[in-house]
C-alpha cells in the first residue's frame, strides 16, 4: 500500500521539480543573443548606471525617482503601445503620487520647535571642500 501512495505522488513531485529544457534556446544563436542583451544591458548595466547616479543625489530625491518609475513606466507603454488602464491602475498611480507629495511636504517641513536651517546632514562637495559624502554603491562597492 506504500508503494500506491508514493505513485500518487511521484507525477506531483516531478512536475515541482521539473527544470525546463534550454538546449533550444543554448543552441540559437539569436535566442541565446536576446537571452544574454536582456540580463546584461537591459538589467544589469541598468540597474549599475542607476546605482552610479543615485550616489550623487539625496536619499530623499533618489526615493522619489525611483516611487514614479512605474507611473514613467506606465505612460510610456500607453504612449508607444497604446496600454490602457483600469480603475484599479489610476487609484495606484493616485496613491503613489499622493506618497510623493506627502513625503515633500513632510520633508520641507521643520520638526516641531526647531528652526528651519540649511539642513547640516547634506553637503555639496563642488561648493564645500571639507564636505565627504558617504557613497553607497551596489555590487557590495566594487564600482
Amino acid at each position: 500500500s506504500s508503494s500506491s501512495s508514493s505513485s500518487s505522488t511521484e507525477p506531483l513531485l516531478l512536475l515541482l521539480l521539473r527544470i525546463p529544457d534550454f538546449t533550444p534556446i543554448l543552441q540559437s544563436p539569436l535566442a541565446l543573443g536576446g537571452v544574454l542583451y536582456t540580463g546584461l544591458i537591459t538589467t544589469a548595466l541598468a540597474l549599475w548606471v542607476e546605482g552610479q547616479a543615485f550616489s550623487k543625489v539625496p536619499a530623499t530625491d533618489a526615493s522619489l525617482i525611483l516611487t514614479t518609475e512605474p507611473l514613467v513606466a506606465a505612460g510610456i507603454g500607453a504612449v508607444t503601445l497604446g496600454e490602457t488602464f483600469g480603475v484599479s491602475d489610476y487609484i495606484g498611480a493616485t496613491m503613489i503620487v499622493g506618497a510623493c507629495i506627502l513625503a515633500t511636504l513632510l520633508n520641507d517641513t521643520p520638526n516641531a520647535g526647531e528652526e528651519e536651517d540649511d539642513n547640516d546632514d547634506y553637503c555639496d562637495p563642488n561648493v564645500d571642500t571639507d564636505c565627504q559624502l558617504e557613497r553607497k554603491t551596489p555590487l557590495f562597492g566594487v564600482f
